[in-house]
């Protein structure tokens, strides 16, 4: 997966113009990163860099069906991936900082991190794309915040890898 999530950050890195308006115009745009990871996704599997992917795919849970953004396959283990857009820039004046995300809310990380806990996988990730990079500070302060019962999730990149306009925080659980 490791791979994986440098050629992801390469990806979108690269789109600082769209995260530049995304964030001027304070707006969740998901549905364009599930197309942009579709687009990736395509290249990786004809490149061979990952065997296969499927979108919206439904798993059996303890409380039902759920459904899951992507389901990777890499070196023939499947990694399912729950997408986040996050913007923190309150340019057009919402409500929406950090600490809004990291809630426990329809639109929280907190949601996709207690729907992967009720999947059985071993590999799990939650991929949340915020924009504009958050503060040092304000990270700490959310991830201190995070609810015990999430707390076995943590992020496994850098926010210091990232350039101002984008952080891909990919979050998976601790062991998972």
């Amino acid at each position: 997966m490791e791979k994986v999530i440098e050629l992801i950050k390469k990806w979108f890195v690269a789109k600082e113009r769209y995260f530049k308006s995304f964030s001027r115009n304070d707006t969740r745009v998901e549905s364009w990163f599930k197309a942009e990871l579709l687009v990736l996704f395509e290249q990786l599997e004809s490149q061979q860099l990952i065997e296969g992917f499927r979108r919206e795919i439904s798993s059996t849970a303890d409380t039902g069906r759920k459904q899951i953004d992507f389901m990777i396959r890499i070196k023939g283990e499947e990694h399912f991936c729950e997408l986040k857009a996050v913007c923190i820039s309150q340019a057009m004046g919402s409500g929406r900082n950090l600490r809004f995300y990291f809630r426990n809310n329809s639109v929280g990380l907190i949601k996709d991190f207690k729907k992967l806990d009720e999947i059985v996988a071993k590999n799990k990730w939650v991929l949340a794309f915020i924009y504009p990079k958050p503060s040092d500070s304000d990270w700490e302060g959310a991830i201190v915040s995070l609810p015990e019962d999430v707390r076995h999730w943590h992020c496994i990149t850098s926010i210091e890898d990232y350039p101002e306009y984008l952080f891909i925080a990919i979050w998976g659980p601790q062991g998972g």
